[in-house]
């Protein structure tokens, strides 16, 4: 009897305890899983930086990509944009990528130079005679600077076009002897600019792109180079009273991301990365090349003077200094081979 008396307690006893145990399991797998729903929800995001001022062709474009790949990741792949400068100069912005501050940037040659030198071939003075010769370079060459660049822990999304440079002065630049009496800025780290300006026979003013207004309003550069829509951007224009019409160079941009990210990335994302920019940049591209010929229209309404382009005995003087410069540098930025495989794909010697 005692027996059948204590036998409810006893088994009541044990089902207390077991329900605690199954309770406390089942909150501990909702605890622990509710930390990798969020991971795998949670976007990639991806800070980029570009020295093209905000309400640029250029930036306006890259907001239209930024929201298309958010449209089509759903979310998972976004971007915050610094633009203007306001994460530095190129040389500032490879080193918050290297502290991974940031994760993505579009390059001029100054700065992708400083990753791969190499690849500073490109922005030789006086190399190309068209923009059917720059995009020939470019297509031809893109798998071996693709492979070069992963080799330096970037991927290369694409070429991000900067345009045909030219140079404007507040005095007449006709011939190559007429930039000894000019004081020229030249892009502080900038190889090329250094020696091409050392073999037009002046020493140029070395600064970041960022002081150049206030040089040039101050008397302390009366020379810049760039392309007539990155001049008006930048409001350079008062300053300037000459356009020389003939390119001082082609200024090749690049839009790298670090392969730290890249390799996180999922393969649907990194597929979408590489498509959009790809398309929307070569538009890009060409909608800009229109763009700098309306440019140099407005610039001249303004009251600048457009020299016409070199030709003749002026201008075999100007590929002289390509040919001297190309010499100089070869070998130290880029290898004899590559400039040969160049000047092959264009037909120069």
């Amino acid at each position: 009897m005692n027996f059948s008396c204590k036998f409810p307690y006893s088994k009541t006893r044990l089902i207390y305890p077991i329900c605690f145990l199954v309770f406390f399991s089942l909150l501990l797998c909702i605890i622990s899983a509710a930390p990798l729903r969020a991971q795998v929800s949670k976007p990639f995001i991806i800070k980029f930086a570009t020295v093209a001022p905000e309400g640029s062709t250029w930036i306006k474009q890259m907001r239209k990509i930024a929201l298309q790949i958010k449209h089509k990741s759903k979310g998972r792949l976004l971007f915050r944009i610094y633009a203007g400068g306001v994460a530095g100069d190129e040389p500032e912005v490879l080193n918050k990528i290297r502290f991974g501050q940031l994760q993505c940037a579009a390059f001029s040659g100054v700065g992708f130079g400083k990753i791969l030198p190499e690849v500073r071939v490109l922005d030789l003075p006086f190399l190309f005679n068209s923009y059917g010769e720059v995009d020939k370079v470019l297509r031809t060459l893109w798998p071996y600077f693709f492979q070069r660049f992963k080799e330096k822990g970037f991927i290369l999304l694409s070429w991000a076009e900067v345009g045909n440079v030219y140079v404007f002065s507040k005095k007449p630049i006709r011939r190559a002897k007429d930039f000894k009496r000019s004081r020229p800025w030249s892009w502080a780290g900038d190889p090329i600019a250094k020696e091409t300006f050392h073999a037009l026979g002046v020493s140029p003013v070395s600064l970041p792109v960022t002081d150049v207004t206030t040089a040039l309003a101050t008397g302390m550069v009366d020379t810049v180079y760039a392309p007539p829509l990155g001049l008006l951007a930048l409001q350079w224009q008062p300053y300037v009273k000459y356009m020389n019409r003939l390119p001082f160079a082609h200024s090749t941009g690049a839009l790298l991301l670090t392969m730290r990210l890249w390799d996180r990335l999922p393969r649907d994302l990194k597929d979408l990365l590489s498509s959009e920019f790809r398309k929307n940049l070569a538009t890009l591209n060409l909608e800009l090349r229109r763009q700098n010929q309306e440019a140099i229209k407005v610039l001249e309404n303004q009251g600048i003077t457009i020299i016409p382009a070199a030709s003749g005995v002026a201008l075999k003087e100007f590929e002289e200094i390509r040919r001297r410069v190309a010499s100089v540098l070869c070998g130290k930025i880029y290898p004899p081979s590559l400039l040969n495989r160049v000047y092959e794909i264009i037909g120069k010697k």
